[in-house]
């Protein structure tokens, strides 16, 4: 029974490689190939048992159509392991082989989330809007995300921790040294994610089961080691898959350099290695309001709803009321007529003129019945976007 279980969850683990779909480069392949094979029974189970469940089945983290996902994939591992003990088929290689390709999958996951760290490509700096809203009104999750995106030199620290730790699962030598670093990494991972509410929960716990079973093997001898201090020796982790040791060093030096390719090559092709100095939108930042014109009587600002504009990297307009409620629209700019065109999320459409001066940093909605004059703040010299390091608290002021 022990064998049995084994042998299903190292298929369950190859199969989850293969269907929990990730974008990749902007590619979305796996996606494609599992709502191809595995959108329609999980959308039967889930009007079954979740019709309140989400209707658009996207696989992603912490959805339910993901979680059914992993339990069909489960239970078609124990189906296909019974059916090749029936045909007796040979399958004693099949758990060596679902470690090795565990642990190269458990260092590609720690490269690509590595380097977006390095690059401050996942902990990206805050947007204008979020710096301007109050504390207590960013979610944990935002918040969370944002206080990091402040720091480049931590975002940098634990992108270097994460890149050495699957560079030492890659050589065989080091690589219990890089799970046991990796158990670490992913169990603060899901803390964080559980006590921030980000929504990659199933995601980060399956990555760990994943590295619990490729280190299981020396899990008894390692307890052994390090809490009972005994004397004990590792199982060798050199048992190679294929015979010829040629072939060997041969595939795994085109498999890790295709590891590094994919994950380096979007960086190199964009020269983009630090996103907070990436050029932004035009017209991207903070906005203050300093007229509001019907007509031609200027009125006052006490008198108007919006307090300040904001325009975010991603094209989005975002009014900020004086209830601090951020109201926010998709836009496409039009740079020859100076126009936006204004998209809520029911689709309606609004055009809006615009023009912005830049000797004074002045920047002019004009709507149908009335037009805002607007003043650029400097949003990058707020305290929180301060690259200030204090070694003692005699140097605060």
């Amino acid at each position: 029974m022990k064998r049995f279980l084994e042998k299903s969850l190292a298929l369950f683990f190859v199969f989850g490689f293969l269907f929990i779909p990730l974008t990749l480069n902007g590619k979305d392949w796996q996606f494609q190939l599992t709502k191809v094979l595995f959108s329609k029974p999980i959308a039967f189970f889930q009007m079954l048992f979740f019709p309140k469940a989400l209707h658009a089945i996207d696989f992603s983290s912490d959805t339910i159509a993901l979680n059914l996902l992993l339990l069909l994939l489960f239970l078609l591992a124990i189906m296909v392991v019974l059916l090749l003990h029936f045909l007796k088929i040979k399958t004693d290689k099949m758990v060596l082989i679902s470690r090795v390709i565990s642990s190269y999958y458990i260092a590609f996951i720690l490269l690509s989330y590595g380097f977006d760290k390095v690059f401050k490509a996942q902990f990206y700096l805050p947007e204008p809007n979020i710096l301007y809203t109050s504390f207590g009104n960013l979610s944990k999750d935002i918040l969370y995300w944002s206080t990091l995106g402040t720091s480049r030199f931590y975002s940098i620290s634990m992108g270097i921790i994460e890149v050495i730790t699957a560079i030492l699962i890659l050589f065989k030598k080091t690589r219990i040294l890089g799970l046991l670093v990796s158990i670490g990494v992913f169990v603060n991972i899901i803390l964080i994610n559980f006590g921030f509410d980000i929504s990659v929960k199933t995601f980060s716990i399956f990555l760990l089961l994943v590295t619990l079973f490729s280190v299981y093997p020396n899990l008894k001898t390692l307890i052994n080691f390090l809490v009972f201090q005994r004397r004990e020796q590792l199982m060798p982790t050199n048992q190679a898959i294929i015979s010829k040791p040629f072939l060997n060093i041969w595939i795994k030096f085109i498999v890790v350099g295709l590891l590094f390719l994919q994950i380096l090559f979007p960086y190199f092709q964009s020269q983009n290695f630090n996103d907070d100095l990436q050029a932004r939108l035009f017209l991207h930042g903070a906005y203050q309001v300093n007229q509001i014109i019907v007509k031609t009587d200027t009125l006052k600002t006490n008198d108007f709803p919006i307090l300040k504009i904001f325009i975010h990297r991603n094209n989005y307009i975002i009014f900020q009321g004086k209830n601090n409620v951020m109201t926010d629209y998709h836009f496409e700019m039009d740079s020859i007529k100076k126009q936006l065109l204004l998209q809520d999320y029911q689709k309606n459409t609004i055009c809006v003129d615009y023009d912005f001066t830049k000797k004074d940093s002045t920047f002019k909605l004009q709507f149908k019945n009335y037009s805002i004059v607007l003043k650029a703040l400097n949003w990058r010299k707020l305290p929180a976007l301060q690259n200030q390091t204090h070694y003692t608290i005699d140097q605060i002021q």
